[in-house]
């Protein structure tokens, strides 16, 4: 049996302003990335939405959506809650930076970004994904493994009760053959 490679992992970049866009692209391009744009909230989602990415750099200051309400939009629906989320963004304040952990962020990166932060961060991030979906899948493989353990010993137990309640039948038979 062959075995197919890993796709490339997704990753959706979003901003308003078309020079971060830009810069982001250009520093992950080439990289092994398969790169998505949005240069909105409401593109952002429903980019996200038909693409899962697993990993998405959400600007803040957007106008209309923020990327607040974006990231409380992804981590809400069950097709995009397990995206990661790094937010990019000229505030830098606690709380800012709280709320953005608050609402299922991963990680806060200061602008005006630095290119080796954000691609080790983003390296990193994705790495956590990819581990936390392997465990979720050997998970899955041992519950399953564990419910079917649980069917063959329920039904070894009730085999083995049938060849004792008939042994001890037969033993019952003879010791009244004996006795008689």
């Amino acid at each position: 049996m062959a075995l197919l490679a890993p796709m490339a992992e997704q990753i959706l970049l979003v901003d308003d302003n078309p020079a971060n866009l830009k810069i982001l692209y250009e520093t992950l391009d080439g990289r092994g990335y398969r790169l998505l744009v949005a240069d909105s909230g409401e593109k952002a989602l429903a980019i996200a939405r038909k693409s899962n990415p697993g990993l998405v750099l959400l600007d803040i200051m957007m106008p209309g959506m923020d990327g607040f309400e974006v990231c409380r939009q992804l981590k809400s629906a069950s097709a995009t809650a397990a995206s990661s989320v790094i937010f990019l963004s000229a505030l830098d304040d606690i709380e800012s930076k709280v709320r953005g952990f608050d609402l299922g962020g991963v990680d806060y990166i200061s602008k005006p970004f630095q290119v080796k932060e954000v691609l080790a961060r983003v390296q990193t991030h994705l790495k956590i994904h990819l581990l936390e979906r392997t465990l979720e899948a050997r998970n899955r493989e041992l519950r399953d493994l564990s419910r079917h353990m649980s069917r063959v010993a329920e039904s070894e137990k009730h085999a083995l009760a049938r060849e004792l309640h008939d042994e001890l039948g037969g033993l019952l038979v003879a010791l009244r053959m004996d006795i008689a």
